[in-house]
C-alpha cells in the first residue's frame, strides 16, 4: 500500500486549514501523512498546529513569506510518501477521494 504525502500550504487561514486537515483525517484510505507548510502566518496557526502534530501530521513554518509554489516544493522535499497530493487550505476532500485515486493507479500501472 503506497504512502500518500498530502502537502497543504497555508498562510493566515487557520480555521480553513483545520477543516482541510479534518477532511484528510476522514479519508477511507488511511495510509497518508500530512505536511502543512506555513508561509509565515501571523495568526494562531503555529500554536494550533503544535497541538495537532503527530506521527501523521507534520508542521513546517517558514519565517519569511515565500509564496505557495515555494511552500509546496518544501512540502515535497520533506515528504516520505510514494505519492504526493496537494490540498489547498481552503479546500476539503470527500471521504473516498484517496481510495478512489489509489484504486485507479493500482488498476492501471501506467497512471501516476
Amino acid at each position: 500500500m503506497p504512502l500518500v504525502s498530502v502537502v497543504i500550504p497555508t498562510n493566515n487561514r487557520i480555521e480553513l486549514l483545520v477543516r482541510a486537515i479534518k477532511s484528510v483525517e476522514n479519508q477511507t484510505f488511511t495510509h497518508w501523512e500530512i505536511i502543512v507548510v506555513d508561509d509565515a502566518s501571523i495568526d494562531t496557526t503555529e500554536s494550533i498546529m503544535s497541538e495537532k502534530k503527530s506521527e501523521q501530521i507534520h508542521y513546517i513554518r517558514l519565517h519569511n513569506k515565500s509564496g505557495g509554489a515555494v511552500a509546496r516544493n518544501i512540502g515535497i522535499k520533506n515528504s516520505k510518501g510514494d505519492l504526493i497530493a496537494f490540498l489547498d487550505d481552503d479546500d476539503e476532500w470527500m471521504p473516498e477521494k484517496l481510495q478512489k485515486q489509489i484504486g485507479c493507479i493500482e488498476h492501471d500501472k501506467q497512471l501516476g
